[in-house]
């Protein structure tokens, strides 16, 4: 076993995003495990929030818009 780790380092951090798509899929899972979670939950969740969104945007009246400049 070496003592120093001689592997080449990436150019900058971003130089995984030119990889593979499948590769940095694979990555994002392995982080996702790794903190709990899972891709198909964060796309139920994702999904959740999408419909609620949807619900309140609805639910918006024209007088809930507020034109005013100096309101902001």
């Amino acid at each position: 076993m070496k003592e120093i780790d001689d592997t080449p380092l990436p150019e900058s951090e971003t130089d995984w995003m030119t990889e593979d798509p499948r590769v940095r899929i694979g990555l994002l899972e392995a982080l996702l495990v790794a903190q709990g979670l899972s891709l198909s939950s964060l796309e139920h969740e994702f999904a959740a929030l999408h419909q609620r969104v949807a619900n309140l945007e609805t639910q918006r009246t024209p007088q809930d818009e507020n034109d005013d400049p100096e309101w902001f």
